[in-house]
């Protein structure tokens, strides 16, 4: 895994073995939480999101059984 904190959708799906899509369907769902799992970097105004994903908290909330999960 990389080095760096915040990675982008793309070096993220990867990290995580998931498609970039999934990614995306997972924070839109409430899986991951704004500001803890995942940040938007988009200049502001713009009309399409620039996420980066904490790759170390998504993977342990990925690995958090269903039933533990908090939902955000």
């Amino acid at each position: 895994m990389s080095s760096k904190i915040w990675l982008n959708t793309t070096e993220a799906a990867i990290a995580l073995d998931l498609p970039a899509k999934k990614l995306r369907t997972l924070c839109q769902s409430g899986m991951f939480k704004v500001g803890h799992h995942y940040r938007d970097v988009s200049p502001p105004g713009s009309k399409r999101p620039t996420l980066q994903f904490h790759v170390n908290r998504c993977q342990e909330q990925l690995n958090t059984p269903p039933e533990k999960r908090k939902s955000y």
